[in-house]
């Protein structure tokens, strides 16, 4: 009796497991920009690569090529506080175990040196699918700079 009531606990467990769908491209590019968005540190670390590898550049050209260094980065980040993040989402391409996301950010912080600092860049970031899941692995950040006359640059 003791058997047959595990087992039916355990067919209904794995019945709910296999029910819930993991979270897909879009869901995942998402998900990581909400989670910026609303300073959430566990929902960002969830759409981070669990491999070693992820590639980040900074606006001012700056490059780590380690997923370690990019979470302290980030976590530093997150802690800080007095930002706010503003991003229109420009283009998304997605195939069957990549997909990149272009955004336009306008970033703000309240304080940097005794002053407002204000930056207008564009956010390149690239997801692998790894497994059911989808994982950042490139996070590129460039300064947005206005060509006069340029009609091909985003608005």
């Amino acid at each position: 009796m003791l058997i047959q009531l595990l087992l039916s606990l355990l067919v209904i467990v794995s019945l709910k497991v296999t029910s819930v769908q993991a979270c897909d491209f879009k869901c995942t590019y998402k998900k990581h920009i909400s989670a910026i968005e609303k300073k959430d540190l566990a929902s960002f670390e969830s759409t981070i690569t669990p491999g070693e590898k992820l590639t980040f550049i900074l606006p001012d050209g700056t490059f780590f090529e380690d997923s370690a260094t990019y979470r302290k980065l980030l976590k530093g980040w997150f802690a800080e506080g007095g930002w706010s993040f503003t991003p229109e989402v420009l283009r998304v391409e997605e195939t069957s175990e990549m997909g990149t996301v272009l955004l336009k950010v306008l970033y703000h912080e309240d304080d940097r040196n005794g002053k407002p600092y204000d930056l207008e860049h564009y956010l390149y970031l690239v997801f692998k699918k790894q497994g059911d899941s989808w994982f950042l692995i490139h996070d590129q950040n460039t300064k947005v700079k206005s060509v006069e006359g340029d009609s091909s640059k985003p608005s």
